[in-house]
């Protein structure tokens, strides 16, 4: 064999170890992706059987009670008893609907078409409500872009972040500002809001499902914020968010730039 017989040889073997350490690291990584995937929806499936039996015991604990044939109750007492019923049942529901819509949070990114983020945020402010001592709730945008992503879990994304500011807002009214700028191939969206803010502790564990930072004291099943997470990272995009304990909250995410 000749050197350059010889050397072609070498490199044709470097090359074929090169592909082979490629293929070894891809698999590494994908089974490495699938044990942190599997390890997460065991956790979720875990956090969701002890949120629901909150409820469910309850349910259980007063429909005894009204079964019992034992004892003499009042009108209020039943009436009472009832509610305590329609109560748990209704947050089963709630905690149900937000689960499914978690595990469908994730679009398929063959179908992403070009979306008017003004249109986005314009759809989810119709849905800014305000809850029990808030009676006003403004929202103000400056314009926006158009990016390539799934309008409808995109506003489903928008109005997590509405009923986030409004839920948690002490004041008489709520204030909720939306704007953007490029960065290079992505733009950066900011949904500011001037509630009592967040420690900086926090700052990652509010997107964890289940994560309630003042236990059941405001409504809602801890998953809203997980939703936003998901949604944005299956559009290549990063959530996340700056927060001061008085100071108020933004939200900010990223998504690319329209082809």
């Amino acid at each position: 064999m000749s050197t350059a017989d010889a050397s072609q040889a070498k490199y044709g073997i470097d090359e074929l170890q090169a592909a082979l350490d490629a293929e070894t690291q891809l698999r590494l990584e994908a089974e490495d992706n699938l044990r942190r995937t599997k390890e997460g929806f065991e956790e979720f499936l875990l956090n969701a059987a002890h949120d629901l039996r909150e409820p469910l015991r309850t349910v259980s604990a007063y429909c005894e009670l009204l079964s019992r044939k034992d004892i003499e109750r009042s009108e209020s007492e039943l009436e009472q008893f009832c509610r305590y019923v329609l109560e748990g049942t209704r947050r089963m529901q709630a905690l149900i609907a937000d689960m499914v819509e978690y595990t469908t949070a994730a679009p398929d990114g063959r179908y992403f078409l070009a979306t008017d983020m003004n249109e986005v945020f314009g759809e989810a402010s119709r849905y800014a409500t305000p809850q029990s001592g808030h009676p006003v709730v403004v929202v103000t945008r400056e314009p926006l872009p158009v990016v390539k992503g799934d309008f409808g879990k995109l506003a489903k994304v928008a109005r997590h972040l509405f009923d986030n500011a409004v839920k948690y807002c002490e004041k008489e009214e709520c204030r909720i500002h939306v704007s953007s700028r490029r960065q290079g191939d992505e733009w950066l969206f900011m949904v500011r809001d001037d509630g009592p803010g967040i420690d900086e502790v926090y700052h990652e564990s509010v997107f964890e499902p289940f994560k309630r930072l003042h236990g059941r004291q405001y409504a809602g099943s801890g998953l809203g914020l997980t939703f936003c997470r998901k949604v944005i990272e299956s559009h290549g995009g990063r959530i996340w968010i700056e927060s001061r304990p008085g100071e108020g909250s933004t939200f900010l995410f990223t998504l690319s730039v329209a082809d």
